[in-house]
């Protein structure tokens, strides 16, 4: 199995949601997710990612920082300490050049990884992979 392919599973399939603002990067990201076989759902903010997750409950969340309404470490920081959406692995994925003590910040508020858009995609594709894979092992053996 290729690198990129997503982690696969029989019960059901993977949904990642997806939330930026930019609806250009959503269609873009999404379309690629969707070529390696995962199910996209879209959000246009922090709060309606926050409330999509807690709908829907995603298999991971890929969160852009700068937005309208409620801007990405918030967003994650509060998804984090909600029943429902603590447990769902987050990507900050952004153009922002975060710094190290940033970047701590929001390992520490638990954003499970921080990747810039500028990044290659096979970096996100195989972020996203290990993120699973590391959910279910986690699932399975609680």
């Amino acid at each position: 199995m290729s690198s990129t392919q997503p982690y696969e599973t029989t019960e059901k399939k993977i949904h990642i949601l997806i939330v930026d603002d930019d609806p250009m990067l959503r269609r873009l990201f999404g379309g690629r997710l969707v070529g390696l076989g995962y199910d996209v759902i879209y959000a246009s903010d922090g709060n309606e990612g926050r409330e999509t997750a807690r709908r829907l409950k995603p298999d991971l969340i890929i969160m852009d920082q700068r937005m309208p309404v409620m801007e990405g470490i918030e967003a994650s920081s509060r998804m984090k300490t909600e029943a429902e959406t603590k447990d769902i692995p987050i990507i900050l994925f952004t153009n922002e050049d975060l710094s190290l003590e940033t970047e701590k910040i929001i390992k520490d508020l638990g954003v499970d990884a921080y990747i810039p858009k500028s990044s290659d995609f096979k970096i996100l594709a195989q972020t996203i992979k290990d993120l699973l894979e590391k959910k279910n092992k986690k699932a399975t053996s609680s």
